[in-house]
């Protein structure tokens, strides 16, 4: 039995305990990612999918939730912006993005782990954007648009590609 088919059949407090592992491995991450300058600010690759693209498998939909939401709240905790506009971008980006991925998981030979990455990517920061232009009424981000989908598709293409690596 592998490794995946027994994190599956865990229940009670063994799941929670799944879920925590999962989730504090990607705030490590991204802790770790945060801590490095960016060329272009806000803009990072998302090295943490990498973890919620292996174990997209493993976790329910709301189990992906909920380990989103403590992973958001943990680094915003770490890095201070815990309830700013940047804690609230993050946490919309990434559950509109674990819902699309899983959603995309479930059409079984529709795409791989590289294509959810890109998915994933592109709708984290669309939504954002989306965000941005109508929940924080920043006028005009059209200008954004096309720069914010190239660097999607780069940030999740490495880490699609990171996450095949690994998955084998």
């Amino acid at each position: 039995m592998d490794i995946y088919s027994q994190i599956k059949e865990h229940t009670g407090k063994r799941k929670v305990y799944d879920i925590m592992f999962f989730a504090f491995l990607s705030s490590f991450i991204t802790s770790l990612e945060n801590m490095f300058p960016r060329p272009i600010p806000y803009i990072r690759i998302g090295f943490s999918f990498i973890i919620i693209l292996i174990i997209l498998d493993v976790f329910t939909l709301k189990e992906l939730i909920l380990l989103i939401i403590i992973k958001n709240t943990s680094v915003a905790l770490l890095f201070a912006y815990i309830f700013t506009p940047t804690f609230y971008l993050g946490i919309l980006g990434g559950l509109s993005a674990i819902i699309i991925m899983k959603m995309a998981r479930s059409l079984k030979n529709t795409f791989s782990l590289y294509g959810i990455g890109v998915l994933g990517s592109l709708i984290n920061n669309i939504t954002q954007l989306f965000f941005l232009k109508y929940i924080f009424s920043i006028p005009d981000i059209s200008f954004l648009v096309l720069p914010i989908i190239i660097i999607s598709l780069i940030s999740g293409s490495i880490v699609g590609s990171l996450a095949l690596a690994f998955n084998k």
